[in-house]
Parts: structure tokens; C-alpha cells; sequence
């Protein structure tokens, strides 16, 4: 499908759209505190172990 070039198509799009059922703006979901938090951690265990390992090879 192109990318409309008027917004007489767009809002031609959004109608149809609106007819299906479908939702075309679709409200935002909330962030997961616990995906934050694990994503973290993961990449302060990542960096420790690439430190550990200069400090290991520098000795």
C-alpha cells in the first residue's frame, strides 16, 4: 500500500479503517517497571564482566 499523498486519502484510510472495527490510534501502553529494572541489571552484569575481564588481562 502507498503512503497517501492528500489528506483527503488519509482520512479516506482512517474511515475504512474505522468501518473494520480496527483502531487506528490505539492508546499507549504503560511501560513495565520489572522489564526496566531486568534490562538494567543485565547490562550492569554486561559491563562488570567486560571490566573484569580488561582488569584480567591487564594483570
Amino acid at each position: 500500500m502507498n503512503q497517501p499523498e492528500t489528506i483527503e486519502e488519509e482520512l479516506a484510510i482512517i474511515a475504512e479503517a474505522l468501518e473494520a472495527g480496527i483502531d487506528p490510534f490505539p492508546p499507549k501502553r504503560e511501560e513495565s517497571r520489572m522489564i526496566r529494572t531486568g534490562l538494567g541489571w543485565f547490562m550492569i552484569i554486561i559491563i562488570f564482566s567486560w571490566v573484569s575481564q580488561l582488569l584480567y588481562r591487564s594483570v
